[in-house]
C-alpha cells in the first residue's frame, strides 16, 4: 500500500515528449465485490484525475480503458470517445471479486463504449451482443526485440547456461492459471531435463512441489530486456495454462514472444493457439504434453525456425496498432472528427 501512496504522490510524470504517467490515489478494497464501494472509488479517483487533466489542458479526452470497474467512472468525466480494450474475462479471476458485480460493470462499459477490442475468440462471443462496434485482435509481441534470441552475439545468462541440456523453459508470472502440476509432471517424467521458470511467483501461489524437484529451477523475475537471452538458452518453450473458463478466453502474450524467438513451442490446447497448430506442438491432453516436448526436441530443424519467425512477423505490436487506428479512424466518426485540423 505504501508503494501505491508513493506513486500517487509523485504526481504527473513526463516519460517523453507528449507522454505522461499519472498513478491514481489509493482506494478502498472490495470495489470489485461491491458496486457501491466501486462508485465511491471512481468518484475519488476522478477528483484527482480532473486536476491532472486541467494541468495538461485536456478537454473532452479520448478514454482508453482496460478495466470493467471504470464503468462507474464515466459519469463524472466529459470525454470525446471511449475505447474498451478487453484482454481477459475479468469475472473469472479469483480473489476479491464478485462475478455478478464484474459482469454488470463490464456490460455497462461495453454499452457505453464507442469501440471495443477483444484479444480472444471467446471474449468476442461473450461481449458482441453488448457492444456497438467490436473487433477481435489477439495479443502480439515486440518481434524485433525477441528475435534477438536468434542472434549470435546474444549471450545466454550464466544462471541458465550452467544448467544441463535440454532446457525446457517457461517465462511469465507464475499465477494460479499456470498448471504447476503439469510442470511437475514434465520434470518428474524426465529428470535429465532442466525445467526452468523465469518470472515472479504470484501472491499465495504454492510452488513447493516444484521447488522440491532437483531439476526444476525457479529463477524469479528478470527484466524484459534480457528475456531474449534466456529464450536463447531454452531448447523448448512451454505454454502450460490450466484449461478453464478464464484461459478459454485468453490470448497468451508469452506465446507470441516465444514465437518471435524462433524457439520450439509446446502448448496446451486452448482456443488462442489453434491457428498455429502447423508450426507449434499442441498437446491434446496432459499425457500428450510430455510426448510433444519429446517430439519438439527430436524434430527441430532450421526450416521450422524460419517458419515460426515468418509467422511472428505478422503478429507485431506495430501491426496491432495499425489495425486499431484503422478501425478507430474509419469506424469511429467521433475520433475522426476529433483528429481533423482545427478541431
Amino acid at each position: 500500500m505504501w508503494k501505491k501512496w508513493g506513486m500517487w504522490l509523485l504526481g504527473l510524470r513526463i516519460l517523453r515528449e507528449n507522454f505522461y504517467l499519472y498513478a491514481p490515489p489509493v482506494i478502498l478494497p472490495f470495489g470489485n465485490k461491491y458496486r457501491l464501494i466501486n462508485r465511491f472509488n471512481q468518484w475519488w479517483i476522478n477528483l484527482f484525475l480532473k486536476r491532472a487533466m486541467r494541468k495538461l489542458g485536456f478537454e473532452r479526452p479520448i478514454i482508453w480503458t482496460y478495466m470493467p470497474n471504470t464503468a462507474d467512472q464515466l459519469e463524472g468525466l466529459d470525454y470525446k470517445m471511449l475505447v474498451y480494450d478487453c484482454v481477459d474475462e475479468h469475472s473469472e479471476y479469483t480473489g476479491l471479486i464478485n462475478k455478478t458485480t464484474m459482469v454488470e460493470m463490464e456490460q455497462k462499459l461495453l454499452q457505453e463504449s464507442d469501440i471495443v477490442f477483444v484479444t480472444a475468440p471467446g471474449l468476442y462471443e461473450t461481449k458482441k451482443d453488448y457492444a456497438r462496434q467490436i473487433y477481435y485482435l489477439p495479443n502480439a509481441a515486440n518481434v524485433k526485440h525477441f528475435m534477438k534470441a536468434q542472434r549470435e552475439d546474444t549471450m545466454v545468462p550464466a544462471d541458465i547456461a550452467s544448467l544441463p541440456r535440454p532446457r525446457i523453459g517457461f517465462i511469465g508470472v507464475i499465477q494460479d492459471w499456470i498448471d504447476l502440476d503439469l510442470m511437475a509432471e514434465v520434470a518428474g517424467r524426465h529428470p535429465e531435463w532442466s525445467v526452468v521458470l523465469v518470472g515472479p511467483v504470484g501472491a499465495g501461489i504454492d510452488v513447493s512441489k516444484l521447488s522440491a524437484l532437483p531439476n526444476v529451477h525457479l529463477l524469479g523475475r528478470r527484466h524484459v530486456q534480457v528475456l531474449p537471452n534466456y529464450l536463447k538458452g531454452f531448447d523448448v518453450c512451454l505454454n502450460p495454462f490450466k484449461l478453464n473458463e478464464l484461459t478459454d478466453k485468453v490470448s497468451p502474450l508469452k506465446f507470441y514472444e516465444y514465437l518471435a524467438s524462433g524457439k520450439p513451442i509446446v502448448t496446451v490446447d486452448m482456443p488462442g493457439v489453434k491457428g498455429f497448430a502447423d508450426i507449434v506442438e499442441v498437446a491434446s491432453c496432459r499425457e500428450d504434453f510430455v510426448a510433444r516436448i519429446e517430439a519438439a526436441l527430436a524434430e527441430e530443424s532450421e526450416e521450422k525456425v524460419l517458419q515460426r519467425l515468418e509467422r511472428a512477423r505478422e503478429h507485431s505490436w506495430e501491426s496491432r496498432v495499425r489495425f486499431m487506428m484503422e478501425k478507430i479512424l474509419g469506424g469511429g466518426n467521433k475520433i475522426a472528427e476529433y483528429c481533423r485540423p482545427g478541431s
